[in-house]
């Protein structure tokens, strides 16, 4: 008799947290078409803090982060918006959508790039788990040629080298792109007003220049309170910590929403 109790408070525990969870679902589905109403209604500062109610509670995906980074655009919060469109289009690679996005908030901000280089363009194709699938599925057609040519399977020895030297050359040209976009998430956005890049880690050092805000970087080593940065122009110098977001901590998304311009 115990036992069929025991049995019966379980499966009333399970039913209970399962309703538990669904509510939540439901909520945060609530919740996001609310925030997308009030984005459509353009009442974006009533948005902002929905959108990031859902990313501290659920997480992110690239819908969610878009959206967030159009309403910090459209109040003026370049840097942000920089940062959460660059986050999107990394869960999202090559979508339209948030590529046009981006192009124009950067134009807007006078925020011009050159050119990438070919092989950064075909890199951003792919995210950096696609590059990776790509590499381990072209390793494994390679060990199973191996493995073929070495048992009794009768296959041409000229069609086994060509899928050898095919699989080992996909292998190796996907893996420096699935690298090269891991270590894109180090990258990170300016985000504070008249940010200038210091020539060395402490408050009272000398500028070499200003860098505006939503202008790319890649972190490059931290000390204390600042952090050595590398912008897409070439620029190099420390900057304070609080004035960049990084794209690989979220951290932001919990915090209350800044205002920021370009400098």
């Amino acid at each position: 008799m115990k036992n069929i109790h025991l049995y019966f408070l379980i499966c009333l525990a399970m039913c209970f947290a399962a309703a538990t969870c669904q509510a939540d679902e439901i909520n945060a589905a609530d919740l996001f078409n609310t925030a997308n109403q009030a984005a459509i209604n353009a009442e974006y500062e009533k948005a902002i803090p929905m959108y990031l109610r859902i990313a501290k509670s659920k997480g992110v995906s690239a819908q969610l982060l878009y959206n967030l980074a159009y309403s910090y655009a459209k109040t003026g919060q370049t840097g942000r918006a920089v940062a959460n469109y660059e986050r999107a289009l990394r869960l999202d690679p090559g979508n339209e959508d948030i590529l046009a996005n981006l192009e124009q908030v950067r134009k807007d901000a006078g925020l011009y790039r050159d050119d990438s280089p070919i092989y950064t363009r075909l890199a951003e194709l792919l995210c950096a788990d696609q590059w990776l699938m790509l590499s381990a599925t072209s390793f494994l057609l390679l060990a199973i040629t191996l493995i073929a040519a070495q048992t009794a399977v009768s296959l041409p020895p000229t069609l086994l080298k060509g899928l050898s030297i095919g699989c080992l050359v996909i292998t190796l040209l996907t893996l420096p792109p699935a690298l090269y976009r891991y270590q894109s998430w180090n990258d990170g956005v300016v985000t504070g007003n008249d940010s200038r890049l210091l020539i060395s880690p402490f408050t009272g050092a000398d500028p070499t220049g200003e860098i505006k805000a939503g202008r790319l970087i890649r972190i490059k080593q931290r000390h204390g309170d600042f952090v050595l940065v590398e912008a897409t122009t070439g620029k190099t110098g420390w900057l304070r910590q609080d004035s960049i977001i990084s794209l690989s901590e979220l951290t932001d998304l919990t915090a209350s929403p800044k205002t920021d311009e370009s400098s």
